[in-house]
């Protein structure tokens, strides 16, 4: 009976991963083994917006694997564009919780200065928000906390976009030379 419940309980878990349309990216399939990250502009209001994604972009090409260097083939540039922090709820005639939305475009450029991936409109993948009733300073600690996170699921969701498309470019380069 117990192993019956193992065997069905492996059969679930190798349906999710198989069908849940992720993909596991080993360090040798990756396009690049490093990067420069260029210039990251700021065209919104709220300040320190690129400083807090050229960190958690270059922890994210780190975790897989990619060094960044200024020396590097490829850079990675762009723009962060749109912010925006909203109050989606409120309690007794005050705002009670928030939701930040950023957007931004970004390439990546070849040595030659050619683009060879840009994404113009692209957004967090997940909505930050937090809640609070608070003094304004702790309103304030929390958004920077929230904008850090959003900051970071953004470099990662960049860095996965960027590298499976590269991957899938350089496929279909090889494929195309082995055709000749």
């Amino acid at each position: 009976m117990m192993t019956m419940r193992k065997y069905m309980l492996l059969a679930a878990v190798a349906l999710i991963v198989s069908g849940c349309g992720y993909t596991l990216i080993t360090k040798a399939q990756m396009p690049y083994t490093s990067i420069r990250i260029g210039k990251i502009i700021n065209m919104t209001s709220t300040p320190k917006l690129q400083d807090i994604l050229y960190e958690a972009l270059a922890e994210e090409f780190l975790k897989r694997g990619v060094t960044i260097s200024d020396s590097a083939e490829n850079t990675f540039d762009g723009s962060i564009y749109y912010y925006k922090l909203k109050s989606v709820a409120e309690k007794k005639k005050y705002a009670a919780e928030y939701e930040i939305s950023i957007r931004g475009a970004f390439k990546i450029k070849d040595k030659n200065d050619n683009v060879t991936k840009e994404i113009k409109d692209i957004s967090s993948p997940f909505i930050e928000s937090f809640e609070s009733q608070d003094a304004v300073n702790t309103i304030i600690a929390m958004k920077e906390q929230q904008d850090e996170m959003a900051m970071r699921s953004l470099a990662a969701y960049l860095v996965y976009e960027f590298t499976l498309y590269l991957n899938e470019k350089d496929g279909k380069e090889k494929k195309d030379e082995q055709d000749k």
